[in-house]
C-alpha cells in the first residue's frame, strides 16, 4: 500500500484554477522524484545558519520583533526523512527472498552462486537485518538466466548504490510516461531502459 501526505491548502478563488494547476505539476514531480532530489530541494530550502554577530545585529535592527530560530524543526526535518526512506526500504522489500530461496528459484547449487551473481551485478539484492533479500519481480522462468530480460544490463549501467538502484527501477518515471523500469523491461524495452540507467546518479 502506498504512503501518501495529504495537506490541506486554502486558494483564494480568483487564483484557484493556476494554483490547482501548480500543485498538481508539484505533486507529480514529488512522485517521480528521487529521493536524494528531494533531499538536495529540501537542504535549498531551510533557513540560513546565522553567526553570533548577525544574530545581534538582527535583534537591534528588529527590536522586539525578532524572533530566535528554533533549531529542533531542523532536526524534526531530518528525522522526519529519514522515517520517510526507511519505510520506502521496508515496502520495497517486502516482496523478497533470501539468498537460499533465490538459488532455489534458479536452480543453483548452493547460495555462493547467487552471491556471486549479486557481487557481478547481475541480480539484485540488498542487505537487510544481516541478510540479503532479493526482490521477486526480477525473477521470471522465461528470462535469461531465470530473471527479466535486460535487468543485467541495467544493473551494470546503474552507478549508484543498491538502494537506489532498486527504488529507481521500482518508481514510475516521466521517461517511461509513468511507467516504472521493471515495467518497461518487461514489456522488451531494454535500451531504452539502460540509457536512462546510465544517467542516474550523474550530477547535472
Amino acid at each position: 500500500m502506498k504512503n501518501t501526505i495529504i495537506k490541506q491548502i486554502e486558494i483564494p478563488k480568483s487564483k484557484e484554477e493556476a494554483a490547482t494547476a501548480i500543485i498538481t505539476q508539484i505533486k507529480n514531480l514529488i512522485d517521480v522524484a528521487e529521493p536524494e532530489d528531494l533531499e538536495k530541494l529540501q537542504k535549498s530550502l531551510e533557513p540560513k545558519v546565522v553567526s553570533p554577530h548577525e544574530r545581534e545585529l538582527a535583534k537591534k535592527i528588529l527590536g522586539k520583533d525578532y524572533v530566535e530560530p528554533n533549531p529542533s524543526r531542523l532536526l524534526e526535518l531530518q528525522l522526519a526523512n529519514l522515517q520517510r526512506y526507511y519505510q520506502r526500504r521496508r515496502e520495497l522489500l517486502a516482496q523478497s527472498i533470501t539468498s537460499s530461496k533465490a538459488a532455489e528459484l534458479l536452480g543453483c547449487e548452493n547460495r555462493s552462486t547467487v552471491r556471486d551473481r549479486r557481487i557481478a551485478k547481475k541480480i539484485l539484492g540488498l542487505k537487510d537485518k544481516g541478510v540479503y533479500k532479493y526482490p521477486l519481480w526480477q525473477f521470471d522462468p522465461e528470462g535469461d538466466d531465470g530473471l527479466i530480460d535486460g535487468l543485467t544490463e541495467v544493473l551494470a549501467a546503474l552507478d549508484v548504490s543498491d538502494f537506489t538502484k532498486l527504488n529507481w527501477l521500482c518508481k514510475p518515471h516521466l521517461a517511461f510516461e509513468g511507467k516504472t523500469p521493471i515495467e518497461m523491461l518487461k514489456q522488451g524495452e531494454i535500451e531504452a531502459v539502460a540509457l536512462e540507467a546510465k544517467a542516474v546518479g550523474v550530477a547535472q
